[in-house]
């Protein structure tokens, strides 16, 4: 669960806000990741519900200064641990190996990582949780966004076919759906709004 909290109050002088037109195929994800918000926040802020969807040339408020803590369960560290420890199963009954690995270099960021297409193509959850996002985006197919206890959300891409909905819950062993033929999953953990590397967090 993600708390928010302003910075400073908003006051009749105004906080500085960005306004940002909406594209053809953006969500309201991948806009809060562009921006570093919760992508709850920014609904709640622009005054939309959760299933609602976005049109494109929409208007969008972006707060400025604005922080965000994460409400960690007792059972879960607040950071990633350096040591790497797995905390989550694998999407994949086995892991192909790695064609685009995650990167958080200014130059070239990569928030996820893309796995090789192998014979495996039924997707998992990695932990049980709720599904917040499921849409499609030109290059990744059908994606899935799941929200986990402690602060972590997933997101699932390059699915030909979904086997759930919307706020359904899921958990580790269910099925997500299939991916592409040809295509490999990508796949990406994001620890509050910051995306982690998630290949030392899970269990081969």
């Amino acid at each position: 669960m993600i708390f928010i909290s302003f910075t400073s109050p908003i006051n009749s002088a105004g906080t500085q806000l960005k306004i940002h037109t909406v594209q053809p195929k953006e969500t309201a994800f991948s806009i809060s990741q562009k921006y570093k918000l919760d992508w709850r926040m920014l609904l709640e802020w622009n005054g939309k519900k959760e299933n609602e969807g976005l049109k494109v040339g929409e208007k969008l408020k972006i707060p400025q200064n604005l922080s965000y803590s994460s409400k960690i369960e007792k059972n879960l560290p607040e950071e990633v641990p350096s040591s790497g420890s797995p905390k989550f199963h694998s999407p994949l009954k086995v892991l192909p190996p790695v064609s685009l690995p995650y990167s958080n270099l200014s130059y070239y960021p990569n928030k996820g990582v893309l796995f090789k297409a192998s014979r495996h193509k039924d997707v998992h959850p990695i932990r049980s949780g709720k599904v917040v996002v499921l849409d499609q985006m030109d290059g990744y197919r059908k994606y899935i966004i799941l929200e986990h206890k402690g602060g972590y959300s997933s997101v699932y891409a390059n699915l030909r076919s979904v086997s759930v909905k919307e706020g359904e819950t899921v958990k580790a062993g269910d099925s997500l759906g299939e991916l592409e033929e040809g295509k490999g999953l990508y796949f990406q953990i994001n620890q509050g709004t910051k995306a982690v590397d998630p290949i030392p967090l899970l269990k081969y």
